[in-house]
């Protein structure tokens, strides 16, 4: 098709107009990413900021704290009595002991066992293929000709042949 030329000025005002767009819409770019990259950076400050004021208020909060007093535990006692090394003492004059009294036993507290782990199969060696392996079998199936069947028993039609089975004739 023929172009008039009335419409190549046109034409030409029209790409000026649109690669000053272009121009206009990459400067637009440029700025917006400045901007984030000096919204990114005030971000990074107020974070690292926002960390120390935390450290120096759990500072401050600790040593306002008063110390804490180690709370005493009571001795345990086990069935076992605790070994003491022998004393010896001087030889005297023994006098006949009484029986001391015997205080009642408390009964043994009983405990669960603890509950034997659970025992895993181990994970399947082939349980996942690569997606090249999956696409090399793929491409080896396409390529390769089709799986051939066995040919069809052929039976022949009516072959006189009475020796092979006998025919069963209604009364």
């Amino acid at each position: 098709m023929a172009m008039k030329k009335a419409m190549l000025p046109f034409l030409k005002s029209d790409a000026e107009k649109g690669a000053a767009r272009a121009d206009a819409a990459k400067q637009q770019v440029r700025a917006a990413k400045a901007s984030l990259k000096r919204a990114r950076k005030l971000f990074k400050a107020a974070k690292k900021s926002a960390k120390q004021a935390r450290k120096k208020l759990e500072a401050a909060v600790a040593a306002a704290r008063p110390p804490r007093k180690p709370s005493r535990r009571k001795p345990v006692r086990s069935s076992k009595p605790a070994v003491k090394a022998p004393v010896v003492k001087a030889p005297a004059v023994k006098a006949p002991k009484k029986a001391p009294k015997k205080a009642p036993k408390k009964a043994p507290v009983s405990r669960k066992p603890r509950r034997a782990g659970k025992v895993r199969a181990p994970a399947a060696k082939d349980h996942l293929r690569s997606a090249s392996d999956v696409a090399k079998s793929v491409i080896e199936r396409l390529r390769s000709a089709p799986p051939s069947l066995p040919p069809a028993p052929v039976i022949l039609a009516d072959q006189g042949s009475s020796n092979e089975s006998p025919e069963v004739k209604p009364e």
